[in-house]
C-alpha cells in the first residue's frame, strides 16, 4: 500500500513539474519584444471586469448578451486600445460607477487620442510577459492604464481613473500592419 502511494505522489509530482513549464515559444516571445519595441500594436478587448458592479442587482438585463455583473462580454461592442508610434487612441466602453458628472452630451466611454504624459515598460523573463504603463490626461480626467502583453496574444489591461471606478478588460492584441 506504502509503495502504491509513493508511486501516486511521485507521478503527480512530475506532471505538476511538466505543467509549470513555460509554453511560450521563442518566436512568440521575440514577436512581442519586436511590437512592443515598434510601439506599433492595437488591442481589441474580448470582456470588461468593473470593480463598482460587485454590490449592484437589477441591471443584469441592460447588460450585452452573454454577460453578467462581474464579466461583460465586448463581443460585437465597438473597442480598440492602440499604440502608434508615440501616441495612444483609446475608445472603450465604460461600466462601472461614474464619480464626478460630466455635462450633458459628454462621451460614455474612455476616449483618448494623443501622446500619454508618462509611459513605464518592463519585461518579465520568468512568465515571459510585458507590462506596460500609460499615464494618460484625457479631456475631462486623467487615466492610469496598466497593460499586460503574453506572448500568445492575449493580453489584459486594468484602467484607474480619476473620475470613474476601475475597470480592467481582457483580449487579444496583434501588430499593426504598416
Amino acid at each position: 500500500m506504502f509503495l502504491k502511494f509513493r508511486f501516486l505522489l511521485l507521478s503527480l509530482l512530475i506532471v505538476n513539474i511538466y505543467s509549470c513549464k513555460s509554453t511560450a515559444a521563442l518566436a512568440e516571445i521575440e514577436s512581442m519584444r519586436k511590437t512592443v519595441l515598434d510601439k506599433n500594436f492595437t488591442i481589441v478587448a474580448n470582456s470588461a471586469s468593473p470593480v463598482a458592479f460587485a454590490n449592484v442587482r437589477g441591471i443584469e438585463k441592460l447588460l450585452p448578451p452573454g454577460s453578467n455583473l462581474a464579466n461583460i462580454s465586448l463581443i460585437n461592442i465597438q473597442n480598440n486600445f492602440t499604440i502608434k508610434n508615440d501616441s495612444v487612441f483609446l475608445d472603450m466602453p465604460f461600466y462601472g460607477e461614474r464619480r464626478f458628472a460630466n455635462g450633458y452630451g459628454t462621451e460614455t466611454g474612455l476616449q483618448f487620442k494623443g501622446k500619454p504624459d508618462r509611459v513605464k515598460t518592463s519585461f518579465n523573463a520568468k512568465k515571459n510577459k510585458y507590462l506596460l504603463e500609460y499615464w494618460l490626461n484625457a479631456k475631462t480626467e486623467s487615466l492610469r492604464i496598466s497593460l499586460t502583453l503574453f506572448a500568445n496574444k492575449t493580453c489584459r489591461f486594468t484602467v484607474n481613473s480619476s473620475h470613474r471606478s476601475t475597470i480592467t478588460y481582457d483580449g487579444n492584441w496583434e501588430s499593426l500592419k504598416n
